[in-house]
């Protein structure tokens, strides 16, 4: 499965090329590094993939529920905030799905039959939508699932 697609792109300041017809996808469990000395472009680049500017030509596509993220080497981080607070608010939409189906779980022992198909419903779809990025913490059995993409302080998981 191709997670990002780049397509003939091309970008430059000026007279200066940055990018000319680049090209490339990256599949899933693939992962990539950009190496270049300062002021070639690398920041640039990302800029570009993650739809912050847009490329003189050229197209950038994300397959689908997939979200980029970025920190930029010129980050300001708010009063009190740590490198790690940072990184995580990269996944705060994924935490909040997690944070969602985790009340289900505490309310399905509490309500009626037919709210409970409600719940199983909505619990289904959260469920999916995180092991899509593979992000998930079973909290409603009392464990992980292997699959949490999550770091905590020691980088091992929850």
């Amino acid at each position: 499965m191709s997670i990002l697609n780049v397509e003939h792109l091309t970008h430059g300041f000026g007279d200066r090329a940055i990018f000319d017809d680049v090209s490339f996808r990256l599949l899933k469990g693939e992962h990539i590094g950009l190496v270049g000395a300062n002021g070639e472009g690398k920041s640039t680049f990302m800029s570009i993939v993650t739809g912050k500017l847009t490329p003189d030509e050229g197209k950038v596509e994300w397959a689908k529920n997939v979200r980029a993220g970025y920190l930029d080497q010129h980050a300001v981080l708010q009063s009190g905030m740590t490198i790690q607070d940072a990184l995580k608010s990269a996944f705060d939409p994924l935490l909040q799905k997690e944070q969602r189906m985790n009340e289900i779980c505490e309310k399905l022992g509490e309500v009626d039959e037919d709210e409970m198909n409600l719940l199983m419903e909505e619990l289904g779809t959260i469920q999916d939508e995180l092991t899509l990025h593979d992000f998930l913490y079973d909290r409603c059995k009392g464990r992980g699932s292997g699959k949490s993409t999550r770091t905590s302080g020691s980088g091992t998981g929850p």
